[in-house]
């Protein structure tokens, strides 16, 4: 099954709309179009991954994909990384993500939010061994959002 998605991206300064092509069939395979032509296909065991993929292959053009994927401090959770990866968790240094926390990976986020995949795993490192961190057990903000996960609700984004 092929999905087409419109997805904002950014090239010398200028934010412009482009369709993503992903087809879920075995490996996870994501295809961007230009309304030049074809700018970029990556393959990977997940949406997320694929899509890590392609960034690198774009930065080198100076292309800038402006969706949640591309940003700094997300990540999919396990379960979500077997099932395809189409939402993502914000990550927070000084407390857990909750269900709240779950945003479309392909959905638009602002450039200012984008690193690159070299700062997604630095602060991917930063939050892991923060999470180790004894002060997050005395944190009452950090207990408040661990037992009230389950009362929130994914933001709606459209694609």
């Amino acid at each position: 099954m092929t999905e087409e998605i419109t997805i904002r991206v950014q090239k010398d300064d200028h934010e412009d709309q482009w369709k993503m092509l992903v087809d879920g069939e075995g490996p996870w395979n994501l295809r961007l179009e230009s309304p030049n032509g074809v700018e970029s296909t990556a393959s990977g065991d997940n949406i997320f991954e694929a899509l890590r993929s392609m960034r690198r292959e774009l930065s080198s053009r100076n292309i800038l994909l402006c969706c949640n994927g591309a940003r700094v401090n997300v990540r999919p959770s396990g379960l979500s990384a077997s099932h395809g990866a189409w939402m993502v968790y914000v990550l927070h240094m000084w407390r857990p993500s909750t269900v709240r926390d779950l945003v479309p990976v392909l959905g638009y986020a602002q450039p200012n939010k984008i690193g690159t995949v070299e700062e997604q795993d630095a602060y991917w490192e930063r939050h892991l061994k923060n999470r180790k961190n004894w002060l997050n057990f005395i944190n009452p903000l950090w207990w408040i959002y661990f037992l009230t996960s389950s009362w929130g609700k994914p933001k709606r984004h459209d694609f």
